[in-house]
């Protein structure tokens, strides 16, 4: 009797230990984490397959990445360009699969550059989608996706792949979260609008086309026959955002610039992008 019991004690103590155990943490640096943020690790367990839904949908994704990042400038030689920041080829690829920085001069096949686009979103963007704290709609994963394919994972959720706290969020992403309407989602994505410390009117152009991604507004089966990176070229912010009497974007309360999408303004980006030669499709 005596030794049922111990036994029965024994096992107790076993349960409770890994009871404990399995409670911890599992990355020291949520100690240091505010308790909101700790809100959005615990979420990462639920199971919304918003990686998984990413996966299926990347064919549409890659459709998006050839519109903004287009294709090489010389198709004749194949030589990469210089984007003001990086030696660049095919579909906005600056490095190698085991990061090495492309070099001038160096010509990379279209399709290993396709392989390379769809390797840089499995490891360095669609792990980052566990992070949101609900299932996201077809339209958000594509927009997200296009907007961390820019930015990259960590600025946008303030998390490495692996699970580790490393800076705040960006406001997109706790907008998204917080599950703010998708208008004033889009706005947050202009946060991002400097490079080497001035603003990128290309980045901000950018921005428009991944929120019209993320509202469903662009979807893969209508850029189709579009041209890459022509909206680029127009100098017109009017065409983009909702400007004041100086053409310049009108920022709201909090510094966001205000994205505009109504039909007059959907409706002259797709004239004014139409593709003769050179389309999504053609270089996709």
């Amino acid at each position: 009797m005596v030794k049922n019991c111990f036994k029965y004690f024994a096992a107790a103590l076993v349960l409770v230990g890994m009871y404990f155990f399995m409670t911890l943490p599992t990355s020291c640096s949520l100690n240091d984490v505010k308790q909101e943020d700790k809100e959005v690790m615990d979420s990462v367990a639920e199971p919304f397959d918003n990686v998984a839904r990413a996966d299926a949908l990347s064919e549409d994704i890659f459709s998006f990445i050839c519109l903004v990042e287009g294709g090489i400038l010389n198709e004749k030689t194949g030589e990469n360009y210089h984007c003001g920041a990086r030696w660049t080829t095919w579909y906005g690829v600056t490095t190698t699969p085991d990061g090495k920085f492309l070099k001038k001069g160096q010509i990379i096949p279209k399709s290993q550059a396709k392989a390379w686009s769809f390797e840089h979103l499995h490891k360095h963007v669609y792990p980052f989608l566990k992070y949101f704290s609900h299932k996201l709609s077809d339209e958000q994963i594509i927009g997200i996706c296009l907007f961390m394919y820019n930015v990259g994972g960590e600025a946008l959720t303030g998390y490495s792949a692996d699970g580790e706290y490393v800076k705040e969020p960006c406001e997109f992403f706790k907008a998204v979260n917080n599950g703010l309407a998708p208008e004033e989602c889009v706005n947050k994505m202009t946060e991002y609008r400097k490079s080497a410390g001035k603003r990128a009117n290309g980045l901000l152009k950018r921005h428009w086309v991944q929120g019209a991604a993320y509202l469903g507004i662009l979807t893969a089966n209508n850029i189709g026959d579009l041209e890459p990176r022509k909206f680029y070229q127009t100098k017109n912010f009017g065409n983009y955002y909702w400007v004041d009497k100086e053409r310049q974007p009108v920022a709201d309360e909090n510094g966001f610039y205000k994205l505009r999408y109504d039909d007059a303004t959907v409706n002259t980006f797709f004239n004014m992008n139409e593709g003769n030669d050179v389309t999504v499709k053609s270089i996709k």
